[in-house]
């Protein structure tokens, strides 16, 4: 049988512990600086004590001359963490995971029409790349926060903090989690990739787009297109921007990056009459985390509306 043809490398660059354990690794397209990478790391091990990163000799098992946290590029290569002495250290990783997300299901036209239209009528084009169609066919909505979320939405307080005056109404009742500073417009393709935080936007770092994986070299470094919307009470809120690119992290460059799932496997799973069958739901505890997301996404527009028409 034809194997088809050879897939994308994962990583280019990777960091071991003494112990030969991957830490951290990411696919460099020649954006990332080492006093960024250095952020990045810290956020996601836990150690005692200073540390540093080397090269490292991966076939000798030898680490080699000091990487100091500075502006230069990243290379392409394996690396070590040890302490600032260059000995070995104690290194674990923070016991945090990326939060599981399910592209928002279609179940409540009337109220996400609003939340679409609102923000079609606020960007017109793909934020990321520029791009403008004239029927939206290749544009679609993304939230920044995971819709599916909101529980966790309201435990963090983001409903204090969005400022958008519109009707409740239009952004999905009293949590405002269909807000439009909770909403991009993205490129179709690009709307999976951010439901999968296979990117990221920094907003401390001018809005650059990082990608943490291979294959996105065509959006990687640009900046997110804000500059037309004048109206704070419309812009995207950077908290929330911070907690996606983070996710990102969490998932792709911690150890050795989260497993996930294909969007065959999501489509298959709980797309349009959904597969119930299929045993990666109930075989392992993310299909099952999925599963009860995609069940409360299906739920959103009825439990808004009935909290919106209150006891009966």
């Amino acid at each position: 049988m034809d194997p088809g043809p050879p897939r994308l490398q994962r990583r280019n660059v990777e960091v071991f512990d003494s112990e030969g354990a991957v830490i951290a690794g990411f696919w460099q397209y020649g954006t990332v600086q080492w006093d960024e990478f250095y952020r990045y790391v810290f956020a996601l091990i836990v150690t005692e004590g200073a540390w540093s990163i080397f090269l490292y000799d991966l076939v000798q098992r030898q680490p080699g001359a000091l990487c100091p946290s500075d502006a230069q590029i990243v290379q392409p290569g394996h690396y070590i963490l040890l302490s600032s002495t260059g000995r070995p250290i104690r290194v674990g990783l923070a016991a945090t995971l990326s939060r599981p997300r399910n592209r928002t299901h279609s179940n409540t036209p009337v109220r996400e029409s609003h939340y679409r239209i609102r923000c079609r009528a606020r960007d017109g084009k793909c934020l990321v790349t520029g791009l403008q169609t004239q029927t939206y066919s290749r544009l679609k909505v993304a939230h920044i926060f995971p819709r599916d979320h909101d529980v966790e939405w309201v435990r963090r307080g983001y409903p204090s903090k969005v400022a958008d005056t519109a009707d409740e109404v239009y952004m999905g009742g009293g949590s405002k989690i269909d807000s439009v500073q909770n909403l991009i417009t993205l490129r179709s393709d690009l709307h999976d990739a951010w439901d999968n935080y296979e990117f990221g936007v920094n907003p401390n770092d001018g809005y650059r787009i990082t990608a943490f994986t291979n294959g996105n070299a065509d959006i990687n470094g640009l900046h997110l297109q804000l500059n037309h919307i004048q109206d704070p009470t419309l812009r995207p809120l950077d908290e929330l921007l911070t907690d996606h690119f983070m996710q990102g992290l969490l998932r792709h460059m911690k150890g050795a990056g989260e497993t996930t799932w294909t969007y065959e496997d999501r489509d298959d799973a709980f797309g349009e009459g959904s597969n119930l069958s299929n045993p990666r739901i109930w075989e392992i505890s993310d299909g099952k985390e999925l599963f009860e997301l995609a069940l409360a996404d299906r739920l959103f527009g009825h439990r808004i509306s009935q909290q919106e028409s209150g006891p009966p």
